[in-house]
């Protein structure tokens, strides 16, 4: 019965913890397994863009917008104070003629796909963001109503809580280093020398899973986070307070910029990203941070005194063909992986989907496309890169 359904989820980021807590609403009894502790991994060092701008092919746009939908309904229907979902929209432009027509062949793309978006005036910018510098040579504004800015922090805080409270168990500081199955369950070895046993495992692990899978004798393709690589490294800085009152998500020729709460900013610049190497994180001071605030100054007045805190190097989870990754992995059906780019977007979604699949063994039919089997036995390098596709490294 669920009731009596054993879980084992490793991996207390914001896939873990959001399949967990769907997993303890549904009445099964949960173990979450976390080598370190909440958010320790991808999950706190991101843009949280909450978006489906641009993500191909039309399965992927789907569940994206079908994952934007799941995360404002749990957002109204939270009865704590939290709010970590902000419905602030996102304004594009370009100014380079190139960028300028990908830019209006996405929009033409997402407007036959009925993703809301609009061409907006300079004036009607200016007035939503009175501090924004725009170069003369800007082309159409476009705004995007529907996508979202997340809070990591507390949205991790309420999924914890949620699954807290209906009986799920965490374990921090514990490393899994065995997996087993049989037909009757599932075991975990823990690096402690304890044992858990019961009926399932989730593999909510991240850019982890490979070691994890290969505790069963299988290889995962995916890109590799810990070395140099623009598709699964980008820098995340973050500055001190500033007079600004954007609440908006921009993404700019020069940076991408969004509000991080008292009047603190958060700066992307994808084009650095060439240049993030995990084992070498930047000085704020540095050349790095240099360029971000001369692009920030030249983006928005009265950041003369701007200055950054911090720059860390946000590692993604991107199986090699830059889709999801999400179901069973083992002939007994015991050990269920999900891993994706795009977390904090899909992540409410994901895990009451993933639950109903280990808890009742209905598949939706949004995860068709995302079996994890065209990942397994393979390596980054058998497939072609998808790098020329639009995925917005922000998410």
């Amino acid at each position: 019965m669920t009731q009596n359904k054993r879980v084992a989820v490793i991996g207390a980021g914001v896939l873990g913890l959001s399949v967990a807590r769907s997993l303890a609403l549904a009445g099964a009894k949960v173990t979450i397994f976390e080598r370190d502790h909440i958010g320790a991994g991808t999950s706190t060092t991101t843009y949280a863009w909450v978006n489906s701008n641009g993500k191909s092919p039309e399965s992927y746009h789907h569940l994206n917008v079908a994952a934007m939908h799941e995360h404002q309904k749990l957002q109204q229907q939270a009865s704590s104070e939290g709010r970590w979902l902000i419905k602030s929209g996102t304004c594009e432009w370009a100014t380079d003629a190139a960028q300028q027509e990908k830019l209006h062949t996405r929009v033409s793309k997402l407007l036959k796909l009925n993703y809301p978006a609009q061409a907006i005036s300079r004036e009607q910018l200016k007035t939503r963001v009175p501090e924004i510098r725009l170069e003369a040579r800007a082309g159409e504004i476009w705004h995007f109503p529907e996508e979202c800015l997340l809070f990591p922090t507390i949205f991790l805080a309420h999924l914890w809580e949620e699954a807290r409270q209906h009986g799920a168990q965490l374990h921090t500081n514990c490393d899994v280093i065995d997996i087993q199955e049989n037909e009757q369950g599932a075991k975990l070895e823990l690096a402690n020398g304890e044992i858990w046993q019961g009926d399932s495992v989730v593999l909510a692990t991240g850019r982890w899973s490979q070691a994890l899978m290969a505790s069963l004798g299988l290889q995962l393709a995916l890109i590799d986070a810990n070395q140099p690589n623009k598709i699964a490294c980008g820098f995340i800085a973050t500055t001190a307070p500033l007079l600004t009152q954007l609440q908006t998500n921009l993404i700019t020729p020069a940076l991408n910029v969004r509000p991080d709460g008292g009047g603190r900013l958060l700066l992307q610049a994808p084009d650095l990203d060439h240049l993030a190497n995990p084992a070498a994180p930047p000085n704020a001071e540095g050349w790095i941070g240099q360029e971000m605030l001369s692009r920030l100054r030249r983006t928005f007045d009265n950041m003369d005194s701007a200055r950054i805190e911090r720059i860390a190097i946000g590692q993604r989870s991107r199986p090699a063909d830059g889709l999801p990754g999400i179901g069973y992995v083992t002939p007994q059906r015991r050990v269920y992986l999900m891993v994706t780019h795009s977390g904090m977007t899909l992540a409410p979604l994901l895990g009451r989907l993933g639950a109903e699949e280990v808890i009742h063994d209905r598949r939706s039919a949004l995860l068709d496309d995302f079996a994890p089997d065209r990942l397994l036995g393979k390596s980054a390098q058998d497939f072609p890169a998808f790098s020329t596709l639009h995925f917005p490294a922000a998410q």
